[in-house]
């Protein structure tokens, strides 16, 4: 019998059938569906074999709402409760068969903390762009659903759900969490949600799982239902449940930090859902991609940002599509709204290609689509009006990256050779682009490096150093894939070596450091680490260092590729450890807030732990190090300094908003954040000055200081330069448009620079997330030279010798040379 401690307010009763007609109501006839749980918020009862249910009713009842039975759909499974009615017939229609296989499996996407506002819904922000792709994707990949969970949020509440709704998707089903931003003024804080998306905790099933909607229990207004109500449905509901049927439950965050979901009182008892075969927890909130696992835990946590605009901690603009097998395992794929039919032959540009020791010619392609994934990807090789090799297939490295190594007769050296791609997408739609190159039949190029490239720009200090200069043109000698996305890490020249490492926020075990030959880019080792590296590594006594999301350090011999030794710095698992690592004078830098330690780098002896300051955010920006000074910063915090020998803070100062690495030159630091330039003293922190600006600096591009000017990426209007004297702007190098959006809050159209400019004789060398590397003259901004990637390069160029090293975000890293 259903528990019921509330007083009874009603009695409700009412079908459930298959609306085979269309009409929208019951008729004779028609398929009646029983065994569906039908609840008012807190009782629930089955229909029964005639399709029909009786439900008591409490006090607080607002809603009667079904758990849609799996194999259908509806466009609305819950009813506002009226005065003057008590029948409450629910139609269902069978779903999309090819939603779900034969055993259950099947796909839904998840997105969250959209933040929508009125003003949205005409401008160009990107909603629009960036929910039609989203609906796209539902409908040429059979999602069986989406869920957004929570922070649409209020203000935006009607003009959102025009974007994703179950009547712009009919072969799929949308349901909404409620956020704690979702909450608000009214008679009680979740009134204006439920006036747009009904029930704040409900159900449904799919496959083979129980799905669950809870709330988030507190936000911006006082919500009307408790804890308590919401373990008293959660027994009702789940009683219906069979034991042992997998549950994979959505909130907007976390309830805890120990891996259980405990709900209900004192007074009535709780109830933890990882006694009823919980699989996983899917949140937002955080505004970061994470998957993982607590302590001694069988619950797999995800957590997704939103698919409009770049997250707090740097994630990317995403929808992450994940699949349900037949017993609620889990795998996930995260993609990226704003790009269409994208592709680009990023080893061939400029009518310039490489040409490896045997004669063959690298061939790189970067290709993607928002709407459909990739299938296959093929080439053709013609030269003086014949075709030479025809519709020859591609391997694919990772989601944008295809690659293979041309083979051409020696009778086409020195002939100009045109090579056509073709990429085929999985919902028929093909694009094609060609390229034209002077093939040399034997390399002719040479990498010679000189200075090794330890830390993030260089040094400690992130204030290069160069000692060689590059001439234009520069010519690629060669292109390696890594396997995975390369996200801010960039590349380390080291002993005669260049270093990567990798991101996987899908969980497949793709995370590794990568140890590439600086001559040809061959891999030498690659050493898989837990989880995904976001932001940068370095390089001090041998070692390559690295720190994962999860809090993990690794020591990783940098000729062998074998471990050294590794630590758990024991981070908050809800706080991802984004930001880079930093090394000096035989020390690491690594972790943060109070997981900040410093270690012999031979040995991973600790030498101190912070005690001073903690943060509960990630930030992907790098620490710095000069004359005995730590720099660091805590987006919508502080920017923190300590000791470098001892760990006691020197300053901290508030303030900092989101932003970049601290370049650390001549006692001050130099750093940008929100719309201002900040140069404040390295010793004091006294902030000496604050220059804003009318463009936004939420990015983490480190400003290059030169003798004239002070060089940094912005958020949406490419690179800018302003004189050093009066910091008033001198020029300003328009970018691309965005292939995908990692500044913090910004959106679609814009042209951000995360990476950071690095000078060799007049010439400055960035990447941006359009997908290209330019060369820009110091003085003026002139485009000198451009060589198009086709996939974001958010992470600073290399420079050492007669060579450049880039990454990409396809997981290429690129070795140019000085021609």
């Amino acid at each position: 019998m259903t528990c019921n401690i509330y007083s009874v307010a009603a009695q409700y009763t009412g079908h459930v059938f298959v609306d085979n007609n269309g009409n929208h109501r019951y008729d004779r006839g028609e398929k009646v569906l029983p065994g569906v749980s039908v609840s008012d918020g807190l009782n629930v009862v089955q229909t029964d074999k005639d399709g029909k249910f009786e439900l008591s009713g409490h006090a607080n009842a607002r809603f009667i709402y079904i758990t849609l039975p799996a194999g259908y759909r509806t466009d609305t499974y819950y009813q506002r409760i009226a005065d003057d009615m008590n029948s409450y017939d629910f139609e269902l229609q069978p779903a999309n068969p090819k939603s779900i296989k034969s055993d259950g499996t099947h796909r839904f996407i998840h997105i969250s903390d959209t933040h929508m506002y009125d003003s949205y819904l005409t401008a160009l922000d990107g909603y629009a762009a960036s929910s039609k792709d989203l609906r796209d994707y539902v409908e040429n990949e059979d999602i069986a659903f989406l869920i957004h969970t929570g922070d649409v949020a209020r203000e935006g509440f009607a003009s959102y759900k025009y974007f994703l709704n179950n009547e712009n998707m009919p072969a799929s089903q949308v349901f909404y969490c409620i956020g704690n931003h979702d909450l608000g003024s009214g008679k009680y804080g979740e009134e204006s949600f439920e006036n747009h998306f009904g029930p704040a905790y409900y159900s449904f099933e799919v496959g083979n799982i129980h799905y669950i909607v809870t709330p988030m229990p507190g936000g911006d207004g006082k919500p009307d239902f408790t804890q308590e109500r919401i373990g008293q449905w959660l027994k009702n509901d789940l009683k219906y449940v069979p034991a042992g049927k997998p549950i994979i439950s959505f909130n907007h965050s976390v309830m805890s930090g120990d891996g259980h979901f405990r709900f209900g009182s004192n007074e009535t008892g709780f109830i933890d859902l990882t006694e009823y075969n919980l699989k996983a927890w899917i949140y937002g909130h955080w505004h970061h991609d994470r998957m993982y696992h607590y302590d001694g835990s069988d619950v797999l946590m995800i957590c997704s940002p939103g698919h409009v605009r770049g997250s707090y901690d740097h994630s990317p603009s995403s929808f992450r599509v994940l699949t349900t097998g037949p017993q609620g395992q889990l795998s996930s794929e995260i993609r990226y709204p704003y790009i269409d039919k994208s592709v680009t032959i990023s080893s061939i540009d400029n009518g310039m290609a490489a040409t490896l020791s045997d004669g063959t010619v690298p061939l790189s392609v970067n290709t993607y689509s928002s709407v459909s994934p990739v299938r296959k990807v093929s080439y053709s090789c013609f030269s003086r009006g014949k075709k030479y090799l025809s519709d020859r297939p591609l391997k694919q490295n990772s989601d944008f990256n295809w690659s293979d190594n041309i083979a051409l007769p020696s009778s086409l050296d020195n002939q100009i050779v045109t090579v056509k791609v073709t990429a085929t997408f999985a919902n028929g739609e093909v694009s094609q682009e060609s390229a034209s190159f002077c093939y040399r039949n034997a390399t002719n190029t040479q990498v010679k490096v000189n200075e090794d490239w330890t830390n993030l720009l260089q040094n400690a200090a992130h204030v290069p150093e160069l000692k060689d200069t590059l001439q234009l043109p520069l010519q690629l000698a060669w292109v390696q894939n890594i396997g995975a996305n390369i996200y801010f890490s960039s590349p380390l020249i080291y002993k005669g070596a260049i270093y990567a490492a990798s991101l996987d926020d899908n969980g497949l075990g793709k995370a590794s450091v990568t140890c590439m030959d600086a001559q040809t880019g061959q891999i030498r080792w690659q050493y898989p680490l837990r989880h995904s590296v976001r932001s940068s590594i370095a390089a001090e006594d041998g070692c390559i260092f690295a720190q994962d999301i999860n809090g993990w350090l690794y020591a990783v011999d940098a000729a062998t590729g074998k471990l050294v030794w590794e630590k758990d710095l024991e981070m908050d698992k809800q706080v991802p450890l984004d930001n880079g690592l930093v090394t000096s004078d035989g020390v690491v830098y690594a972790g943060t807030g109070r997981s900040l330690c410093a270690f012999q780098a031979k040995t991973g002896e600790l030498i101190w732990q912070n005690k001073d300051w903690d943060t509960g955010h990630g930030t992907s920006s790098t620490f710095s190090v000069n004359n005995g000074i730590l720099v660091g910063q805590a987006f919508w915090e502080a920017a923190y300094a300590n000791d470098a020998r001892s760990g006691q803070k020197l300053w901290s100062r508030g303030g900092y908003g989101f932003g970049s690495s601290a370049a650390m030159h001549g006692g001050l630091i130099y750093s940008i954040s929100n719309r201002s330039l900040f140069i404040v003293d390295a010793k004091t922190g006294k902030r000496l000055i604050q220059k804003t600006y009318d463009f936004e600096l939420k990015n983490l591009s480190t400003p290059l200081v030169t003798n004239d000017e002070i060089i940094f990426g912005t958020a949406e209007n490419g690179v800018v330069a302003v004189d050093r004297n009066t910091l008033e702007v001198k020029w300003r190098f328009r970018t691309g448009r965005a292939m995908i959006y990692t500044v913090p809050t910004l959106g679609d159209p814009a042209s951000p620079v995360e990476a950071s400019p690095v000078l060799s004789g007049d010439i400055v060398y960035v990447g941006a997330s359009d997908g290209a590397l330019y060369a820009l003259n110091r003085k003026d901004g002139q485009l000198l030279w451009k060589h198009a990637m086709g996939a974001p390069v958010l992470a600073t160029v290399a420079v050492s010798g007669n060579a450049l090293f880039v990454s990409d975000f396809a997981g290429n890293v690129y070795g140019f040379i000085s021609k």
